[in-house]
């Protein structure tokens, strides 16, 4: 019976194993920055800043076989409720499947701090995710941040100011030399200029707000700590359209509905306006019949949002086989057509 030999071992068995140098293959040399495989994470209440209860973050991270690209879940609730567990019912299990890792954050709200602590918040859990990356499988390179409703506008100062220092940069939060800067924001249905909100209702053929945002009762109005309609000199400060007249470095994604009469869509358009002409990046996303954050189009926002920032940040490194969670449907009736303004 004839034994098999196997080759292509080492140049000093030739002989012994009967093979020719012709049947020697020489493997390629292992880079010392190849990727490494690593296992799905996930972690709940990580301190991100030492202040408050309030700042902390979950963080998944999928399986992967790169570090991992990350979205910056920022929840919405007026400034005054919702948590940072409602990723998990916007899509959170979308972005995971995608190959992004999901960091929901919680900040101080306006029974804690007012106007501008919860973006404070927000960059620092920003740059405690750049400065802890190698812990968790993350690229730091690769951050983007991601605003629901009232949470829009804490996403959107984020991605406006990026590292100018602005009075929403609070160093005393920690990681002060680490970039708050983001590679990419999405806004879905977030306001950003409340003065104009009343008008822009009663223009867009909407009941008027109960109390009206001009109120000093109102949401914004609390959280600012002065009436956002009497001018003064917070509500001049938190207009985020005054930001967007700087050239941004982010690129943009803002979806919103067109039957939206809780923040109107007139917000995103406006910003979408301003960032372009500033000479920057924005893809508006206006979806007809939708209404404020409308579940029946969930997939649709999602869908565009991981479109975005495949685009934007690059597509993530291929999972390993059967690592991948599978999503819950989020349930959605009727179809959904999407509107694209042009630039």
């Amino acid at each position: 019976m004839r034994i098999p030999t196997i080759c292509g071992v080492a140049a000093a068995t030739v002989a012994l194993a009967g093979c020719s140098a012709a049947d020697l293959v020489d493997p390629d040399p292992i880079p010392e920055t190849a990727p490494v495989p690593h296992a799905r994470d996930q972690r709940f209440d990580l301190d991100y800043a030492s202040q408050s209860a309030a700042q902390r973050l979950d963080l998944h991270v999928p399986a992967g076989t790169a570090p991992s690209p990350v979205v910056v879940f920022v929840h919405g609730g007026d400034w005054r409720g919702g948590d940072k567990s409602e990723a998990a019912r916007h899509g959170r299990a979308y972005f995971l499947r995608a190959g992004y890792a999901v960091a929901s954050i919680n900040y101080r709200q306006a029974a804690e701090a007012r106007w501008p602590a919860a973006v404070q918040d927000a960059k620092a859990a920003v740059r405690w995710l750049r400065a802890h990356a190698a812990d968790y499988h993350l690229d730091p390179q690769r951050i983007a941040v991601l605003g629901v409703s009232s949470g829009g506008y804490l996403a959107a100062a984020v991605g406006l100011t990026g590292d100018r220092q602005t009075a929403f940069d609070a160093p005393e939060l920690g990681n002060a030399q680490t970039s708050s800067a983001v590679q990419a924001a999405v806004l879905w249905s977030a306001p950003v200029d409340f003065a104009s909100l009343d008008r822009q209702l009663r223009a867009a053929g909407c009941p008027p707000a109960t109390p009206p945002h001009d109120d000093r009762r109102s949401a914004a109005s609390r959280w600012l700590g002065e009436p956002v309609g009497a001018g003064g000199a917070k509500a001049r400060a938190a207009n985020l359209l005054r930001q967007a007249r700087q050239p941004s470095a982010t690129p943009f994604l803002l979806v919103h509905g067109t039957a939206d009469c809780t923040v109107p869509s007139a917000q995103s358009q406006t910003l979408h306006r301003m960032l372009r002409r500033a000479g920057g990046t924005s893809t508006l996303t206006l979806v007809r019949g939708m209404g404020h954050l409308d579940t029946r189009y969930a997939k649709a926002r999602i869908r565009a949002t991981i479109n975005f920032l495949d685009r934007t940040l690059g597509r993530p490194a291929p999972q390993p086989h059967g690592s991948q969670e599978q999503p819950v449907q989020p349930k959605a009736t009727g179809t959904t057509r999407q509107q694209a303004t042009a630039p």
